[in-house]
């Protein structure tokens, strides 16, 4: 298997678009576009119309070529074998050089923007298996630390990753931890599980609340998990908020502190601070 980043193979797209991409502009212009002048080379905003606008990829394989996320197109990683590898080269050259790509068919923008649901392919099977997408370590957590670093918000991250970045701190503590596959709110996102040498088994769900600085975690909330860990059988339950909680919600929790606990984003940041990765 190969290791490739996704600037390798957006490079790829770029080294072909090079050979054809003045007869694209000239087709866009001559449709009252403005483009780039025809000796510059491709730019970024190309590729991208050249991914997103490719029938020959499938959604998964637009997708990851054309989200950077927050921390860039370097940080993500992908394992592919030569066969893939292979095929890949073939169709971006195949694209680069079809009528519809080389006329910029104004048809392909319907295209793009009809589909609604992830689609596979119907021109592409891969004959092996598929890329495996992966990071270089735990991305949510390298992205928690980013945005400390440049003294940006928490929430920012996306919903799963912020409940992932939970788990791993939890799993580096040594938790044996379950990420949840429930609605946003309303339920458990993570269960964390530890033997203790002195007391055995314990249980704990953890409540995830990406909010803004302005929207505070309010004392329905706490009530909520209160019920949550009740009927879970759990022997904690914990709010974690890139947020703050209100006032009368944080004495909820300090009444029933052997039951109840919270991280707002504040102990959070010393949490992931101080956690290596």
């Amino acid at each position: 298997m190969k290791q490739l980043t996704i600037v390798d193979l957006r490079d790829i797209i770029f080294s072909s678009l090079a050979k054809t991409i003045s007869i694209h502009r000239s087709s866009k212009r001559a449709q009252g576009i403005e483009t780039p002048n025809e000796f510059e080379e491709v730019t970024e905003e190309e590729v991208d119309e050249f991914i997103t606008h490719n029938e020959l990829f499938d959604f998964e394989l637009i997708e990851q070529l054309s989200d950077p996320g927050l921390l860039g197109f370097e940080s993500r990683i992908v394992r592919v074998n030569d066969e893939w590898l292979r095929e890949f080269k073939e169709n971006v050259q195949n694209w680069a050089h079809s009528n519809a790509w080389l006329g910029a068919d104004s048809s392909l923008v319907e295209w793009v923007y009809t589909q609604r649901v992830p689609i596979e392919s119907e021109l592409w099977i891969p004959k092996n298996e598929k890329p495996l997408w992966v990071h270089s370590s735990p991305t949510c957590l390298i992205l928690a630390n980013q945005l400390l670093k440049e003294g940006r918000l928490l929430s920012e991250m996306g919903w799963r990753q912020f409940e992932e970045l939970i788990g791993i701190l939890l799993e580096k503590e040594g938790w044996k931890v379950e990420v949840t596959r429930q609605s946003r709110d309303g339920g458990i996102d993570v269960i964390a599980y530890k033997k203790d040498e002195t007391i055995g088994e314990i249980k704990s769900v953890w409540q995830a609340k990406k909010y803004g600085p302005s929207n505070y975690v309010k004392l329905s909330e706490v009530r909520e998990l209160s019920a949550v860990r009740e009927d879970s059988r759990a022997t904690k339950g914990i709010i974690v908020t890139t947020s703050r909680l209100s006032k009368d919600a944080i004495d909820w929790i300090k009444r029933d502190l052997y039951r109840l606990d919270y991280k707002d984003h504040e102990k959070l940041k010393k949490w992931i601070m101080n956690t290596e990765f």
